[in-house]
């Protein structure tokens, strides 16, 4: 099945031209619109201004700090000229979402509620920006989740989770080389191209690794053609916690995604904390290779990862076509996961279809919903179906 998964990619992707043209008169360029800054974006204006909605991360999040500009979509719901200078490249929001599941097997409902604000400073000197803060804090509610995360005390419990809050200082070599300190997402696979926090839409970053962001410290920059990120982690996810030592290493390195082909190789080796297990930590190693076709109106990205969960042998691989019909308001999805480990001595399989859709009304409201098939599951268990939906709401 990897094979055939790889093969389909390949296939797919050579499917699509990479030029750039024009489409309706307007200029199609490669389509990383979720990261792109305002001043790069050949869209109107209307439509640039709901890009940051679909994913509510910085604008040119993976672009060179020096050519960062604070750009909000959103009103903010509190005035901020109060605060003088301090109110220069300053971008606050407050982010509520309430997403409710539905599962075929268990036929209950469960609902998840997040209560939230995102801040974005970017500091300058008389020398141009030496550094960013981003801070993304959210109450968190579950009631009947499952399963839930581990940090949760049940399926129903409140929780504050610290999605990203770090500090990139970027003063040293104008963007080639930054150091980034605090709470920060893993930088491996296509989690890097795209920003999938608070979003139904995941590129299988959190179930593969077994932690999507973590406290710690990274070097990071853009080079001309190549972007790059490396990681040190306590290895305990949202909350720290030492006991049994955990840790991880973890990086990417990719061509640059200013181009309509983007290739990374990404690593990942550490110690997990987990407070139910033996020693309080799993051990877990990935190596993954991730290849993405970017244009318009569709984008195409996949990614597959080799490694050991303890003594376990796993094989993950994803393919995702995406598809804008009009304009960026508007984005439908389906992907093909496959998840295979090997429980000894046996193997077993996941195979997994997920379609969905992501819908911006307008500059404050997301609504946005996902069907997921479990075609095939592990062990022989039941061939289970989820559907989600999601209203989102930021001012």
């Amino acid at each position: 099945m990897v094979i055939v998964l790889i093969a389909l990619s390949i296939f797919v992707l050579s499917a699509f031209p990479a030029d750039s043209g024009v489409v309706n008169s307007i200029s199609v360029q490669p389509r990383l619109v979720t990261n792109l800054l305002p001043s790069l974006q050949e869209t109107a204006a209307d439509e640039s201004l709901i890009q940051d909605v679909l994913t509510g991360s910085p604008p040119g999040a993976g672009q060179p700090e020096q050519e960062w500009t604070v750009y909000d979509p959103f009103p903010s719901g509190i005035p901020l000229d109060w605060l003088g200078p301090v109110s220069d490249n300053l971008r606050f929001a407050i982010d509520l979402s309430g997403r409710f599941e539905w599962n075929s097997q268990r036929r209950e409902w469960g609902i998840s509620q997040f209560y939230g604000f995102d801040l974005f400073k970017v500091f300058s000197g008389k020398e141009g920006d030496w550094g960013t803060l981003l801070l993304q804090g959210f109450a968190t509610r579950i009631n009947n989740v499952q399963p839930h995360p581990w940090f949760f005390d049940g399926p129903t419990d409140w929780e504050f989770v610290y999605r990203i809050f770090n500090f990139n200082y970027t003063g040293l070599a104008g963007g080639r080389f930054n150091i980034k300190v605090g709470h920060f997402e893993m930088p491996f696979g296509l989690e890097m191209l795209i920003d999938t926090n608070g979003t139904l839409r995941n590129v299988d970053l959190a179930r593969n690794l077994g932690i999507k962001a973590d406290w710690g410290v990274t070097v990071n920059g853009v080079l001309e053609h190549v972007e790059y990120e490396i990681g040190l982690g306590r290895g305990s996810g949202n909350e720290w916690h030492a006991s049994g030592s955990p840790y991880e290493f973890v990086g990417r390195i990719g061509t640059s995604r200013s181009e309509p082909w983007v290739f990374g190789v990404s690593g990942f080796y550490g110690d997990l904390y987990r407070p139910n297990v033996p020693g309080n930590t799993i051990h877990r190693r990935r190596l993954g290779f991730d290849v993405s076709w970017f244009g318009a109106p569709v984008d195409i990205m996949s990614q597959i990862s080799f490694g050991l969960d303890g003594e376990d042998t796993v094989v993950n691989s994803l393919i995702e076509l995406g598809w804008r019909p009009a304009s960026e308001t508007t984005l439908f999805y389906l992907q093909l996961r496959q998840d295979s480990r090997q429980f000894d001595p046996e193997w077993s399989t996941q195979i997994q279809t997920r379609l969905g859709f992501q819908w911006a009304v307008d500059n404050h409201w997301v609504l946005s919903g996902e069907w997921v098939q479990n075609l095939t599951n592990y062990q022989s268990l039941p061939a289970d179906t989820t559907f989600r939906m999601q209203i989102r709401y930021r001012f």
